[in-house]
């Protein structure tokens, strides 16, 4: 099936960084640099060569994934206009939160945990964290958009992703927390069922893989409706000699976020 409109832009978004994971575990696993019973996504890109591919696969998600949030967030306000100030206000928010998410995606991909923990772990706190905010925001905007715009049924199925990715992320950061606490091995990257805080570990690293995929599921609910739009970019010149003073005359319609 030929993609249409801009559908490509959410499949894609989605469909690199699961090659990123699935190309960095492989590796991981192949090298023995992990144990392959559900290591953290960040222990199967940590070490050379997986944290390359890893790595530069991220840094290009990060941009992809940018594009959409900003196509979605265009399609949303050439819908509404102004004729809803909630939206056009939560519409906004989305931008910000999916900004940060993003960003956080891009401090994962370039600064390994074993290499430079905080940041690693501020940038996943930020990806999966700020990206259920990001979810939530738009399941309230299609919420609000129905019955005019868009149906029920897609309202239901961004809310049901959001609550799995909110559950996996507590869940995520409360049992890891707890391993931590009841003892972990030296090398981490290599947890044995013999080694305290095992299980809590498992239940931790499993619910960071269900909040990653679930966010980018997410985004696959964008298909439909990408397809059926259009993003045009136009460049105005706005002197005669690329020497002369440029003075300020933007229209409103001209701004990319109004």
């Amino acid at each position: 099936m030929v993609c249409q409109g801009l559908a490509f832009l959410p499949l894609i978004t989605v469909i690199v960084p699961i090659v990123a994971f699935i190309t960095a575990y492989v590796f991981a696993v192949l090298r023995k640099d992990v144990n392959p019973y559900f290591p953290y996504i960040s222990d199967t890109g940590t070490r050379i060569p997986e944290s390359c591919v890893f790595g530069q696969l991220l840094n290009i998600s990060s941009a992809i994934a940018i594009c959409t949030i900003y196509v979605r967030y265009k399609l949303v306000q050439s819908m509404v206009q102004l004729g809803d100030a909630s939206i056009m206000s939560y519409n906004k928010h989305t931008i910000v939160w999916g900004s940060l998410a993003v960003l956080g995606l891009s401090l994962v991909a370039n600064f390994q945990e074993t290499s430079v923990e905080v940041v690693h772990v501020i940038g996943a706190t930020f990806v999966l964290g700020f990206g259920v905010v990001y979810e939530f925001l738009q399941t309230s905007i299609s919420y609000k958009m129905y019955p005019v715009c868009n149906g029920l049924r897609i309202c239901r199925i961004r809310l049901v992703i959001s609550i799995i990715s909110l559950i996996g992320f507590i869940m995520s950061l409360v049992f890891a927390a707890i391993s931590r606490y009841q003892g972990h091995p030296k090398d981490r990257l290599h947890w044995k069922p013999s080694d305290g805080g095992y299980t809590t570990h498992i239940i931790s690293s499993v619910s960071e893989w269900i909040t990653a995929i679930a966010f980018l599921f997410f985004f696959t609910t964008y298909v439909k409706d990408f397809s059926k739009m259009k993003l045009d970019v136009v460049a105005r010149v706005r002197v005669q000699h690329l020497d002369e003073p440029v003075y300020d005359d933007l229209s409103e319609d001209s701004r990319l976020i109004t």
